[in-house]
């Protein structure tokens, strides 16, 4: 049925009908049939093009769909990675639209019902009739075409999004074997490794800004591209064993410092510390310059040429390679009494915590790191801050989250949600784990349960975010 349904073609092929009730769905390839059911419509469309694509990634090379329902009728292709798009050529306005399958009584469809074209991921088509002319209405990331002649490329996911995020993939980007991107915390800037082994820098729009040739394997580097304050400007810096690699975003070519082989280079502050037991650098053009921090305290980020470094109980200091310190005293919070201790320092903050006024528990501060001000506070059970990991994306410029402690930077308010494990903050949500299992907090304790088998997101690029799936990353826009 599937290659007879389109004469002459010699792509292999494959048939989706959605029952009128769209709760089901008959999928024909290569003379075999499978029935898929949804609980709901994007539930029926989604499993019926895993078959396509699942069939796709078996032969190794993309299936043409034919999918219809009781509303229309459409070309896509299933490729070997996944991914759904339109096909190149429209299907004439006058095709008679096939008739669906048969259901049990009861079943029905409205008139103008959205249709949800899915490759693993959801895009709703408005189907209007006016005066014959026939127009699709995208959902956002999506152009809007009048007129059968009008075709859109549209790609999807071929797995849930991460929530508050469409599964339209507005661009994509192949990358090198186990590779990840990365993206500036300002959300301007993307960089990458293709499989070409080039690193790029695309702007806030998937623009590409430069590409240049790595100056080894993209095996030999640790970990994804960062970004970071090198030599008064941002840069990019990769790291392989006992070499810091540092790219200008600005172009030009790529700076490299030699790590002495006892330190190890730490990246929670705006620029590079590379420290050991007893000793801090900064990165000074292509040397390391050592900064002698106070005796007791130990470093704990990098800012330019500066280091903080802290003590357990007491101010922390500001020291550059000069041996010029600036002690800084934290203010106590309103609900807190005495200092307990400072807990780690990641961006912009040090983080303290403070015996409350009243009754038992602790209070988490988040200090402005230069002037101690109390930028946010919260009172939490000091179980609920055991084994959290001292992480700085979660610490981003729209919210800020430390173990349980999600917190507004530009207002202050916290909340404290119990069992979250946060991992990377994304525009105004943290995106973690509660319980176990992957979700979504905002700034107020909101919580939104994330499909098991959705992708985290690397960042945010200007308002997309980016997330990976075997070796390519995707932009997708907000919901």
């Amino acid at each position: 049925m599937s290659r007879a349904s389109r004469p002459g073609q010699s792509r292999p092929t494959a048939v989706i009908v959605i029952a009128p009730d769209e709760r089901s769905a008959e999928i024909h390839v290569e003379g075999h049939r499978q029935v898929v059911t949804g609980r709901v419509p994007r539930e029926t469309r989604r499993a019926a093009l895993d078959v396509a694509t699942g069939y796709a990634a078996r032969i190794g090379q993309p299936v043409l769909v034919d999918a219809r329902d009781a509303h229309g009728y459409w070309h896509l292709i299933a490729t070997p990675d996944g991914v759904v798009q339109a096909a190149d050529q429209a299907v004439p306005e006058s095709a008679p639209a096939p008739r669906p399958p048969t259901v049990p009584e009861g079943g029905g469809s409205s008139g103008k019902r959205t249709l949800a074209i899915v490759g693993s991921a959801v895009l709703a088509l408005v189907l209007l009739v006016g005066a014959g002319a026939i127009v699709w209405r995208f959902l956002p990331g999506s152009p809007t075409g009048t007129g059968p002649e009008d075709t859109a490329d549209v790609t999807t996911l071929n797995h849930p999004a991460p929530p508050h995020f469409s599964e339209i993939v507005d661009f994509g980007q192949e990358l090198a074997p186990d590779t990840q991107p990365g993206v500036s915390r300002e959300g301007d800037l993307l960089v990458y490794v293709d499989p070409q082994e080039r690193l790029n820098l695309l702007d806030a729009e998937g623009e590409r800004r430069w590409a240049v040739d790595l100056p080894t394997a993209s095996g030999e580097f640790l970990g994804a591209p960062r970004f970071v304050e090198y030599g008064g400007e941002t840069a990019i810096v990769m790291e392989t064993a006992g070499t810091l690699w540092l790219w200008p975003a600005s172009g030009g070519a790529p700076s490299s410092v030699d790590l002495p082989e006892d330190t190890a280079a730490q990246y929670v502050g705006a620029s590079v510390l590379v420290r050991n037991e007893e000793e801090a650098f900064v990165l000074s053009g292509e040397e390391l310059e050592r900064v002698e921090v106070p005796a007791g305290s130990a470093p704990m980020l990098a800012e330019g040429e500066e280091v903080l470094a802290a003590v357990l109980n007491g101010p922390w200091t500001w020291i550059d390679a000069d041996g010029d310190a600036v002690d800084v005293n934290p203010q106590r919070p309103e609900n807190g009494g005495e200092m307990e201790s400072v807990v780690t320092a990641l961006r912009e903050y040090v983080i303290v915590r403070w015996e409350p006024l009243r009754g038992e528990g602790t209070v988490l501060a988040f200090h402005d790191s230069r002037d101690g001000s109390v930028v946010g506070s919260a009172e939490v059970d000091p179980d609920e801050l055991e084994d959290v990991r001292h992480r700085s994306g979660p610490v981003g410029t729209d919210v800020v989250a430390y173990g349980p402690v999600v917190m507004d930077p530009e207002n202050g308010r916290t909340s404290v949600v119990s069992g979250l494990e946060p991992d990377i903050a994304v525009g105004s949500l943290v995106f973690g784990r509660l319980d176990g299992a992957p979700a979504a907090v905002d700034a107020e304790g909101g919580v939104e349960r994330a499909e098991e088998d959705s992708v985290q997101p690397s960042g945010l690029l200007g308002e997309r975010a980016i997330v990976v799936h075997e070796d390519h990353l995707y932009a997708i826009p907000p919901e």
